[in-house]
């Protein structure tokens, strides 16, 4: 009886690292994706993002109207200056991560950046938000 409780806690422990193994790498290739896809708006191509974004905010979104809200958001920041990672919300559907940010006219801004596994298995960013009380 013990050699097959030890046998069922052994098995049990191998699935559940092999989930956590599977996990640590979604969380690894969602947060790849997010930081991808924040130095094409970093660098104000916004096209790019908006390419590279999940297919919802495409058809959600046209390239032109995403252009004009992400530069109306973006620009007035600044020159993009550091990004500092500050955690990850794992949802089922989703994997959201938060950046403390620094631009030439804004400070300590907070963004996060929303990804999703999509039917290719490639994750992409399906939202962005940003936060900033700071501005000279």
């Amino acid at each position: 009886m013990k050699l097959l409780s030890s046998i069922a806690l052994a098995a049990s422990l191998l699935v559940c690292s092999s989930s956590f193994a599977q996990g640590a790498k979604d969380v690894a290739d969602a947060r790849a994706a997010s930081e991808s896809w924040m130095k094409l708006m970093d660098a104000e191509d916004y096209s790019a993002a908006w390419n590279k974004g999940a297919e919802g905010v495409r058809k959600d979104m046209s390239k032109l109207a995403w252009n004009m809200l992400a530069s109306a958001i973006h620009i007035p920041l600044g020159t993009f200056k550091s990004r500092s990672y500050q955690s990850a919300s794992i949802k089922p559907a989703s994997i959201t991560f938060e950046y403390i940010s620094d631009y030439q006219r804004s400070h300590a801004v907070r963004e996060t950046v929303t990804t999703v596994k999509e039917t290719d298995g490639v994750w992409r960013v399906s939202g962005y938000g940003i936060h900033s009380d700071d501005k000279e």
